[in-house]
């Protein structure tokens, strides 16, 4: 039986989508390196999968350095969106943003959300037994055609600062999307439904 189950993520999105599914957990968020080498960005779900793992390596190795005995389940992840091979991150302005905006406009993307899941069992330093698996999943969004000056609007909402892609299917962003193929909260940040379907007994806590 899990005992601890701890997201690695300050994401608002995904702490919401794991509390709706009925997961009992805990946020446990550290800083992990996100660069990407320019042979890890060549492969965008590889890209996203790595970056997921560092986050939540880097939770486990904060974990395991505090007096932690115990089970533990550690779930980290990461979200881009990719046009054309192109990884659109999150932006460092509204001017970037604004940029992000027009190349993903009248066009289809794909959103791939990256998710790394790590299982301890730890009895003190010379008993740890843990195990880790990767996997992604990916949709895909068809944004209408926008005008400059709808761009330039919703960037005033200021949504678009901490998302990938620079918009948010789950708030003002919506009127941005044409339409859309595959999990609805893959594309906000985090596939639950494969997730428990690999996972089922996140849903089996006391």
């Amino acid at each position: 039986m899990i005992k601890d189950i701890i997201l690695a993520s300050g994401s608002p999105r995904r702490r919401e989508l794991l509390a709706k599914a009925g997961v009992k957990f805990q946020v446990f968020q550290v800083k992990a390196d996100e660069t990407l080498s320019p042979e890890e960005a060549a492969d965008a779900a590889h890209a996203a999968e790595t970056l997921a793992e560092r986050k939540a390596g880097a939770a486990v190795q904060a974990i395991l350095a505090q007096p932690y005995l115990g089970q533990a389940t550690v779930i980290g992840a990461d979200t881009m969106v990719v046009l054309d091979g192109v990884i659109y991150g999150k932006p460092r302005s509204a001017e970037a943003a604004q940029a992000t905006l027009r190349a993903l406009s009248g066009k289809t993307h794909q959103v791939i959300t990256g998710v790394s899941v790590w299982r301890l069992l730890y009895g003190g330093p010379d008993n740890l037994q843990m195990g880790r698996r990767n996997f992604n999943v990916v949709s895909n969004v068809t944004f209408k055609d926008l005008t400059d000056e709808e761009i330039a609007a919703y960037v005033r909402t200021g949504e678009s600062r901490d998302k990938a892609g620079a918009y948010g299917i789950q708030g003002e962003g919506a009127k941005l999307v044409a339409s859309y193929e595959g999990d609805y909260d893959n594309i906000v940040g985090l596939p639950v439904t494969a997730l428990l379907e690999l996972f089922p007994d996140l849903l089996e806590q006391d």
